[in-house]
Order: structure tokens, then C-alpha cells, then sequence
């Protein structure tokens, strides 16, 4: 499209001329002629002349920065979300069922659904309009989803799950997966059964190879617009608030109540019974094994307020030298300590 019209599209304001046509939107170590990029950061200004992309969405504070045409924006990275959006579109199959694909005769599918290759539908699903059922999912009996799923191949949804609107599960996801609980019986270990149930609500994204066990009793939650990255975790009984992300690798124990807006980095993970207030921020590879306040970031190993986490890992770093010194003080004084024996 023109640019004119990609700044229409987007309801941007264009500063420059608007008749060069763009074919698609890159990020900046990327982009060139025909293209449009972002700037967020005056930093990155300096790249914009090795590339020369059609147009900048960037703000207005940094347009003056760019040499070419600009669409203004207040929230440059979201806009350019929006460009990438016109230019390429997830892949989406016709409407219809493959005739390989086995569906029960109690199941009910909504109108516009595309079911691939090989999918099994149990008995009493429900599945709400416009679902795309990629080849190999299973879907457990008395499954109820509702509308806009689209689910890649290989995901299992097992029994009595609730998927609420517009949830998109990636390859290999697992909802309803039964809870980790046994008891010591002598020398015997005895499986506690799990009965609960899973509700995911609207608009959540479940990444590739995640898993999301079913209660042991009750309900295991999952809140509006969560976003969980690939081979994430949550444990039976555990409630996640809403738009809550969770980079790859993270996990949470069972029981545990995280609130709205939090953010945990990668290998990051939360004891079980453990209580995360609202929008706080966990640094990649913290372990949480207690209560975190509202509007806290933290991290470590047990997880720390980050800006002690920060001192501590600068100290870390020249232990060596400390205990070097502190070892020659105590040779200097004559002082023979405990955990020097013990070290030796």
C-alpha cells in the first residue's frame, strides 16, 4: 500500500511525502526501501541512515531525528504491532472438516470452523464460531470453548476444561493435565486423585509445550488476557490474575495466587501456597518461596527487592578477593575461625 494509506489504516499523522509504496514493516537492523521501522529510543536513531526504510512510526519528540517521512505515534512499538498486523497474517485454513478427523455425535462445533487432519472431538464438547483446529488435537470429552479458538496440532484439552473466547493454544500445549499430589503410605507413595477443573478465560495465549494442571479440588484459574511463553507451568489449584505474562520456562507451584500484571522472566518460579500482589516483576531466574507486595520488582535466589539483588550480585562477584583479604587479617591477628576450619 501507499503510505498515505498505511497511515490512514493506522489513523497515524504523516509528516512527508506519502505516494512511496510499502510492502512490509521490519525492525530497524532490518529494514530498507520499502518498509516501514520504529523508533522508540533516540539511541537507535543513529541506524536509521544505514537502512533508509519508506517511514519512521516514531514520536514526536524524536521525529526530528529521522531524516525521511515519519508517522507520529505516542506508542510507537504498539503502532508498529498494528503495521505488522496489515502486512502479514497468520496462516488460517478453509472452513470445513478434514474427513480423517473423528468427532462424536454428541459434540456441538459453532459455524466457520476449520478442523484439520486427524483431530479427535470427545463426546459433549462444545465449541463456539470460527474455531481453527489445526491436524492431531485432542479434545477430551465434555470440553466446553468458546468463540475464535485456534488451537495448533498436537494440543490435548482434557475433560470438563473451560476455554473462554478468542484463546489461542500453541503446538504441544497441555490444559487439564492431572496435578501433581501424592501421600507417603510406609514405603509406598499413593496418588492423590485430581477432580478440579481448568478455566481459561478470553483472550489468552498459552505458548508451545506448556501445561496447565487441573485441580486437585475446585478450580484451576487462569485470568483474562494471560500470556504464558513456551514450556510454562502452572500447578493445580493455582489462580493467575489477568494480563499476566510469563516468559519460557517458568513455572508455578500449586496453590499459588499470582495478581493482574505481573511479569516473570525466563526460568523464573514460585513456591507452592505463595501469594504475588498485582503488577510485580520477577527478574529471569528468581525462585519465589514466600509473599510478594504489590508494585514490587524482585529477584535472586530466593527471590530479593532487585535493587538488593543487584548489590549482592556485585558483591558476588568479588568474593574471592574479600575472603582473600579477610583470610590474611585473620592470619595478620592470630584468629583461627569455624568456618575457615571448615572450608579447609
Amino acid at each position: 500500500m501507499k503510505l498515505s494509506e498505511l497511515a490512514t489504516a493506522l489513523g497515524l499523522s504523516l509528516r512527508g511525502a506519502g505516494e512511496e509504496e510499502v510492502s512490509a514493516a521490519a525492525p530497524i537492523d532490518s529494514a530498507g526501501p520499502g518498509s516501514v521501522t520504529f523508533l522508540a529510543n533516540a539511541r537507535f536513531a543513529s541506524a536509521l541512515a544505514q537502512v533508509r526504510p519508506a517511514a519512521v512510526i516514531t514520536t514526536a519528540e524524536l521525529a526530528s531525528q529521522v531524516a525521511g517521512p515519519v508517522l507520529l505515534s505516542s506508542n510507537p512499538q504498539l503502532d508498529f504491532a498494528r503495521a505488522l498486523g496489515l502486512f502479514h497474517h497468520a496462516y488460517r485454513p478453509p472452513v470445513g472438516i478434514h474427513p480423517s478427523a473423528l468427532i462424536a455425535p454428541s459434540a456441538r462445533i459453532g459455524p466457520g470452523a476449520s478442523i484439520g487432519a486427524f483431530v479427535v472431538i470427545g463426546e459433549r464438547v462444545q465449541i463456539g464460531r470460527d474455531a481453527v483446529i489445526h491436524p492431531h488435537v485432542v479434545i477430551y470429552p465434555d470440553v466446553v470453548i468458546g468463540d475464535g479458538l485456534v488451537c495448533h496440532s498436537h494440543v490435548s484439552i482434557r475433560e470438563g476444561v473451560r476455554l473462554g473466547d478468542r484463546v489461542t493454544l500453541h503446538n504441544g500445549a497441555v490444559l487439564g493435565s492431572e496435578g501433581f499430589g501424592f501421600v507417603q503410605r510406609g514405603e509406598d507413595l499413593v496418588k492423590i486423585p485430581q477432580v478440579g477443573q481448568v478455566i481459561v478465560e478470553s483472550e489468552v495465549e498459552i505458548g508451545a509445550l506448556a501445561a496447565i494442571d487441573r485441580a486437585t479440588v475446585g478450580v484451576t484459574i487462569v485470568h483474562r488476557g494471560v500470556k504464558l511463553d513456551n514450556f510454562v507451568h502452572i500447578g493445580h489449584n493455582c489462580e493467575i490474575g489477568a494480563f499476566s505474562r510469563f516468559a519460557a520456562q517458568s513455572g508455578v507451584g500449586g496453590s499459588s495466587v499470582v495478581g493482574e500484571w505481573c511479569e516473570f522472566g525466563g526460568q523464573s518460579g514460585v513456591a507452592d501456597h505463595v501469594r504475588i500482589g498485582r503488577r510485580v516483576r520477577v527478574a529471569a531466574g528468581s525462585g519465589i518461596p514466600g509473599t510478594v507486595g504489590d508494585h514490587t520488582t524482585v529477584g535472586g535466589r530466593p527471590a530479593v527487592p532487585i535493587r538488593l539483588w543487584r548489590r549482592q550480585s556485585a558483591i558476588m562477584r568479588h568474593l574471592p578477593e574479600l575472603v582473600a583479604r579477610l583470610r590474611a587479617l585473620e592470619e595478620k591477628l592470630g584468629i583461627a575461625t569455624r568456618w575457615r576450619e571448615e572450608s579447609e
